[in-house]
Parts: structure tokens; sequence; C-alpha cells
């Protein structure tokens, strides 16, 4: 289990001064009580962040049942397929600055995909994962051993290695100083910390959601790059990406350091504070474009997708009472109840000759939603997606997918 933060204090700092910028209330799978969140602004240093921060217990039971980041798809194809653009991002970082391959350990490595294509380099692979079905697939689909459980119970067990792997790791954790230093303790002298996580920048591009519920931690650039100064790290590179994904991100390499710099304090909080009630303010028009867009739809309805951006779109909208149930792709979810609807197989969705329509519930994973839906009989009529349109001759009728 990993170790939470003092409620009452900022994760870096340990200020006990916030604001708190966002309230949200999340169902959440198999839980009959929401999850209440406060997203705050440390108005020592500007660090944003949840404060206090979802329970330990809350978020393991997530990470261990339903946020298991595996793959799906045949598994050869699996085997064959190219890096995705954030193994490539890491891949060319790593690449350009000319590190030998040595032993390099993922932290969070999900079903072990990225660690196929570095171990195609020729580094010597291993990492870990708090999911079990994640670990067995980084075994059975790519032959990678994987550790089951936090990097607070791996790492520690690591010594001498090249290269320390974070994909969208840090966020997520309680208490990032510890963690750093615990991959500083594993890394060989002179080795390499690579992650990437996403950029608190560009409050106008930043998505609806984007404060959620598994992301403890909202980094700017120059925080950033100081707690890893402090933690006795030396950043050599550093990316953004404004349109890596549907939010900048930002890619740092950092080599360990066998003295220990501090850092620069920076205790203007002025700019993280701008950033974070700007993005708030955008948040909440986001959410009343998306109830404006809702607002037709008066008989009942299926939700498809039962992840936390539905639990999002349930706490920003007043759509609840009219949800009859909630399709999923992910078999570990079906039978479960989330905001005290049902978890149907899109097998059951699509034999429900019923004209409910389906509201697609998902930013990132719309259109390949809205393509999984046609191929599976469900008529364009009946989809009604949050974020983007269907394409024009489906909007019209003129398609050929089998219609109920």
């Amino acid at each position: 289990m990993q170790s939470p933060q003092p409620v009452g204090h900022c994760a870096l700092c340990k200020s006990g001064d916030r604001e708190v910028i966002q309230t949200q209330s999340l169902a959440l799978l198999n839980r009959d009580e929401p999850c209440r969140i406060d997203f705050s602004i440390c108005r020592t240093c500007g660090h944003l962040q949840q404060w206090p921060p979802v329970p330990p217990e809350l978020m393991d039971y997530h990470y261990r049942t339903f946020a298991t980041y595996e793959l799906f798809g045949d598994v050869a194809q699996l085997r064959a397929a190219p890096p995705q653009p954030h193994v490539q991002r890491f891949l060319s970082l790593v690449q350009d600055l000319a590190i030998a391959p040595g032993r390099a350990y993922e932290v969070g490595c999900a079903s072990a995909a990225m660690l196929r294509h570095f171990r195609d380099c020729g580094w010597h692979v291993r990492g870990c994962d708090p999911s079990p079905s994640a670990v067995a697939q980084a075994k059975n689909i790519f032959g990678i051993e994987a550790d089951l459980g936090s990097e607070e119970d791996a790492i520690p067990r690591q010594k001498n290695l090249d290269l320390i792997l974070l994909s969208h790791v840090l966020e997520h954790l309680y208490d990032p100083p510890a963690a750093l230093a615990r991959f500083h303790a594993a890394l060989a002298p002179h080795g390499y910390l690579v992650l990437e996580v996403p950029c608190a920048v560009g409050p106008e591009q930043l998505p609806p959601g984007w404060f959620t519920f598994e992301h403890l931690h909202y980094y700017q650039p120059g925080i950033l790059q100081n707690m890893l100064r402090g933690a006795g790290f030396e950043p050599v590179e550093s990316r953004i990406e404004m349109n890596a994904q549907h939010y900048p991100v930002i890619a740092i390499a950092a080599r360990k350091r066998t003295d220990r710099d501090p850092g620069v304090a920076d205790d203007d909080p002025t700019a993280g504070m701008r950033l974070a009630r700007n993005y708030a303010t955008r948040d909440t028009a986001l959410w009343a474009a998306t109830v404006e867009r809702l607002r037709h739809i008066r008989q009942p309805a299926i939700l498809y997708g039962a992840g936390i951006h539905t639990s999002q779109l349930l706490d920003r909208t007043d759509l609840a009472p009219q949800i009859i149930a909630i399709a999923d792709r992910d078999s570990k979810k079906w039978g479960q109840m989330l905001a005290g609807k049902p978890v149907i197989s899109p097998t059951e969705l699509f034999a429900n000759v019923q004209p409910a329509p389906v509201i697609i519930s998902s930013y990132a994973s719309e259109k390949q939603i809205i393509a999984a839906l046609l191929a599976g009989g469900i008529a364009a009529s009946r989809i009604k997606p949050l974020y983007s349109e269907l394409p024009g001759s489906l909007m019209d009728g003129t398609t050929n997918a089998r219609k109920r």
C-alpha cells in the first residue's frame, strides 16, 4: 500500500496553506458511497494536487481490481505492434542522449508493452505493477518478468540499475519526494531516470475532467525540475509536447548525482494559482456545454464507458436518473454497480433491441467507441458522442452498418 501524504500538508513543501480549486463527488465501481475529492493549490509553493488525497486503501483497491491498464486484442498483433507514441518519445529521448543499453526497470509497467521495445534495443528489462492481470500479460504476451506490487515494495530490492522508466506514474504517487529518493538509491552511479507526466501548462488546451481520481499531482515544469534536483538528480533534457495526447505532457531525463543539490526554491505560487483558477473556470464551462448537448435526451439511455470519466459525468450533470445501464468492454467490470446502475458487456448492449440512446462517456477513446458501436450494429441515430460529431455519412443515415 502506498504511503499517504499528511492530510493537512502539501505533499511537496509540507505547508498547510491551501486553496480549494475544485471539488468532485465521484461514484466508484462497487461502492455505495461517493468519494469526495478536493483539488487544491498550495499557497506556499504553488503545487496543484489532491488535498487531501484519495485514501490509499481505496486507490489500491481501484488499481488491483479495475484500473489495470491491460492490453486488449490479438496476441500476435500485440507482439508485432509498433511503439505507441509515448513509447516512441521515451525511446527517442534515451537514444538522443546516447544512453548505452544496460539494466532498465519500469515502474508501473502495466503489460510491459514499452519494456518490449527497450528489450528490442538491447536493454535487459524488468518492471513492477500493482495489477495482477497486467503482470500476467507481461509474462504471457512478451515473456517479461514483472514484480507484482507498488514501487514502494519493488524498488528497494533493486540495485545498480542503469535506467528507471516512469510513464505517467509520478502523478499517481502519494509521496513523490520519497519515491524519488528510492529511485536514486536503486540507480547505479550516473544512472538515469526518464519520466513523463501530464504537464500543467496551457489551461486553454486541457480537456474536461483533467482533475481526476487517479492523479494526485499536476506538475508544472519548474516545480518538477526543482523536485528532481532536491532528490539528487540533474535534469539533462526536458521536452514539452503540447499536442502529444489530449493534454500537454512533459518528458524529462535526469542523471543521478553523487552529490546533493538542494535545488532552487521557488516560493512564488502565483503562476500555479493562476493556472489552476483558469482551468477550473474552463472546466466548468466545458461541463456546461456537455449538459447543453445532453438536454434533448429525455428518454432512458445507456452509457458506454464505466471509467472515471463516467463518474465525473454523473457528478457534473443531472443525467443519472435517465441511465438504465452502463456498458464497458472490460470483463472485470461486468456485473458491478456504478452509481446504482448495472455494468453490462458490449454483447448485452448489442443484443438489446430497445431503441435507447447510447451516450459515449469517454474523451480519449470516443472515436474508437463510435466505430465499435457501429460495427456491433448500433444505429448511428442512437449514438450520442459528447465531444465530436459522427461522420457526415452516418449523420444522414447512409451507412452500411446494420441498424437496430
